[in-house]
């Protein structure tokens, strides 16, 4: 197998699994609270690739990076993004809807590293951004969507296209990284159960949801972002975030049979037809 199929089968996977994260976690969260969720998530997730590091014998801290640029970047990255990405689907927030808006990402990270902009990517923004209008629209006014959801998926959107800007310049391996950052994350939840709800149920609703971020995401599926982010152009890796609101819609009419209104597909292709038009090649740029 030549390396564009292997990049190829990555893409695919890492599509697939990210798109389902937000399934598993509106089903975790209907048997537990935020703090638990996260916490046994990072504690299995740490456990496992400290683990894999000491079996095969790999150093599982940076060696050509400060541990203080590594550790800033996991806090958006990881930290923050996740704790915003649970914070929102507790609110009440779409699975499908989160998806679409983190699909924003490519874009924004597009006009932060990019230097010159052709009329047709413009254009894009322009159209992606009108298709969000449409989507925080209706469901605000007329879903009656918190205003907190809004504000928690607006900065888990932060977060992770800030944290995907930062990580893009570790050259480090992805074991020697992630072990640093998920100790971090879990100091981080340690200090805020005092001051929030644990409360979890001991069945299947919580320890599958757990158990599948814990290894699925955030091991095999962060593990492929991170190498995916170091062998690309970073505007490029991110794109891949438009194709995952793809893979949460259908997962989330399947399993929840979440309706979408037609604002709510108008927006939704609108945002997909802007980022094509963002990452489509231009015949001149200015």
């Amino acid at each position: 197998m030549n390396a564009k199929h292997t990049t190829l089968i990555s893409i695919g996977l890492f599509v697939l699994l990210w798109g389902s994260a937000a399934i598993f976690t509106k089903w975790g969260l209907q048997h537990s609270d935020i703090i638990p969720f996260l916490f046994f998530r990072f504690l299995i997730a740490t456990a496992l690739i400290l683990a894999f590091c000491m079996w095969k014998k790999l150093p599982f801290l940076p060696q050509n990076t400060s541990w203080k640029y590594v550790a800033l970047s996991g806090l958006f990255l990881i930290s923050g993004y996740t704790l915003f990405y649970y914070l929102s689907l507790k609110l009440g927030i779409a699975p499908g809807l989160l998806a679409t808006i983190l699909a924003l990402q490519p874009i924004i990270t597009f006009f932060v590293t990019e230097k010159t902009y052709s009329p047709l990517k413009l254009t894009g923004l322009v159209l992606s951004f009108a298709g969000i209008i449409l989507l925080v629209y209706h469901n605000i006014f007329v879903n009656q969507l918190s205003l907190w959801a809004t504000f928690a998926s607006l900065f888990c959107l932060f977060c992770i296209t800030t944290g995907a800007m930062l990580q893009r310049k570790i050259a480090e391996k992805p074991w020697q990284i992630l072990p640093l950052q998920y100790v971090l994350s879990l100091i981080i939840f340690l200090f805020i159960i005092p001051f929030q709800p644990f409360h979890f149920e001991m069945n299947i609703g919580f320890w599958i949801p757990t158990l599948y971020q814990g290894i699925v995401i955030s091991v095999v599926a962060q593990l492929i972002f991170y190498r995916l982010l170091q062998s690309g152009n970073l505007v490029n890796t991110t794109s891949l975030f438009y194709l995952v609101p793809l893979v949460t819609l259908i997962l989330d009419f399947l399993v929840f049979r979440t309706e979408l209104s037609p604002l709510d597909y108008a927006g939704i292709m609108a945002i997909l037809s802007g980022v094509y038009l963002v990452y489509r090649k231009p015949a001149t740029a200015f």
